[in-house]
């Protein structure tokens, strides 16, 4: 209750009233639209956004986000705002877009260049999960499927809550997006153009539903299966993530494509039989004889090579160094007592957990040894990858789970790798058929987006879409600047 204080001065009437201060016009769900108080940092403008915690309660807590701004060189011919999200989830918009703002720079005189810290991230009131707090939670301990195992999987959960408290329920995809309309309701824009990257098309493409009065144009690039991600088609909630998107049969194919490569090619240190070579070499390393070399350690290794093509030669050296020590397989591969589990950064966690539905744990047991049996190499890798997702402690119940065909003014553009370990093509062509209308340009080459597979001509059309969404793209793009 506010009180109100009269002071009495003879019978002078009452002074003149100072004007109030006029309220801040309301944005998203009735949030004030924040102030932007630009200030220069490295050649680009920063800004500290206040926005609420809960859209729920718009004019309850609040957080704040790191915002960066890259202003249009050529202000007379500006078009608008383009936002660019680098995906993870969990990695900051912010010094991504400084590191790599030069794969804009055809678009730079026409528009405006912002990126985000999405919240939880980076300079964005990021998370904060104790002993687990580092740049990647270690991987759950002890053998897979086992009691201990999933003790270990949910410890980071449980650090990430009595860490951040409350605001771990509020880190969804879907809140972000709503960061995004509020920063273009203070920018003073009508519409913005958006441009994700991996999980960054997730974010794009929630925006875009969320919002599609106030979408532009979209480019996804490396795109996620927005239903998979989600909670799958019906009656595949029980699978994990990633199973859902396909990504073991992506994975194992760029991998036998990048050992096609290496067997037609000069010298291959596998020989000429280069996938029988390599499978004789996972099933030691899987069986535990291969010496020093781990089924763990040697899986994470093909994965990280097979993200951007110009890894791949180092990779084959390697297998070649080791397959003298590996005895024909017969093309068997035993389950490891310790699959390849990818390790991941606290944020990642906080939004991946929280955005899709996770099955439980024997649903995911039941997963390993399926995916095992289908994909012997990764498998059981895929089936794992969120297994700290399991009986995740905070669950935002703003996300969103579709639907994804919001009428938008102009069809999305998806690039996409033919062989992407990561977002499989499959998973471009799926979220195409769910958005309301959709291209597809496919890029000839072995890696995860145009980040590590870059394309000049797939530049030279996400450009020539970006300046004017009525532009039909090309189906395909060879590789290579």
């Amino acid at each position: 209750m506010l009180a109100a204080v009269v002071g009495c001065a003879g019978r002078a009437g009452p002074g003149p009233r100072e004007a109030e201060p006029a309220a801040p016009p309301m944005g998203t769900n009735g949030a004030p639209v924040p102030a932007l108080d630009w200030r220069a940092c490295g050649g680009s403008q920063c800004a500290d956004v206040v926005v609420p915690l809960d859209y729920r309660r718009p004019t309850g807590p609040t957080i704040s986000l790191a915002v960066l701004r890259m202003p249009a060189t050529d202000p007379a011919a500006r078009i608008g705002t383009l936002v660019v999200n680098y995906g993870g989830p969990g990695t900051p918009g912010t010094s991504s877009l400084r590191r790599l703002a030069g794969r804009f720079d055809a678009l730079r005189a026409r528009f405006d260049l912002v990126a985000i810290d999405p919240r939880g991230t980076g300079a964005s009131s990021p998370v904060a999960c104790g002993p687990f707090g580092g740049d990647r939670v270690p991987v759950p301990a002890g053998p897979a499927r086992t009691p201990e195992f999933w003790a270990s999987a949910a410890e980071p959960g449980r650090a990430c809550l009595a860490g951040t408290g409350e605001r771990l329920g509020h880190l969804s995809t879907a809140n972000a997006a709503r960061d995004v309309d509020l920063v273009r309701q203070a920018l003073g824009e009508q519409t913005v153009s958006l441009y994700g990257y991996s999980y960054g098309t997730y974010s794009a493409a929630t925006y875009a539903n969320l919002f599609p009065a106030h979408t532009r144009a979209m480019v996804l690039d490396g795109s996620l299966d927005l239903v998979a991600n989600a909670a799958g088609a019906p009656g595949t909630e029980r699978v994990p993530v990633d199973v859902r998107a396909a990504v073991s049969e992506a994975w194992e194919e760029t991998f036998g494509v990048a050992l096609d490569r290496c067997a037609a090619g000069p010298a291959c240190p596998l020989g000429p039989d280069a996938r029988a070579r390599a499978t004789d070499v996972v099933a030691a390393a899987a069986s535990g004889t291969l010496g020093a070399t781990t089924s763990a350690d040697l899986v994470a290794r093909i994965d990280r090579a097979l993200q951007t093509e110009g890894r791949l030669p180092g990779l084959m050296r390697a297998l070649g160094a080791l397959a003298p020590g590996a005895p024909p397989s017969g093309g068997r591969i035993p389950l490891p007592a310790a699959p390849w589990a990818p390790e991941h950064s606290p944020s990642y966690l906080a939004v991946q957990c929280t955005d899709s539905v996770t099955p439980s744990a024997a649903d995911m047991d039941a997963a390993v040894v399926a995916e095992q049996a289908a994909h012997p190499i990764v498998g059981a890798s895929t089936a794992l990858n969120h297994a700290m997702c399991v009986d995740w402690p905070a669950i935002d119940p703003d996300r969103y789970l579709g639907p994804w065909n919001a009428p938008l003014a102009a069809p999305a553009l998806l690039v996409n790798s033919r062989w992407d370990p990561t977002t499989p093509l499959a998973d471009a062509r799926a979220t195409a058929s769910q958005l309301a209308a959709a291209h597809v340009l496919v890029v000839d080459a072995i890696g995860h987006t145009t980040l590590d597979a870059p394309s000049r001509c797939a530049a030279e059309a996400y450009t020539a879409y970006l300046l004017d969404p009525r532009v039909t793209p090309p189906e395909q793009c060879p590789a290579g600047l």
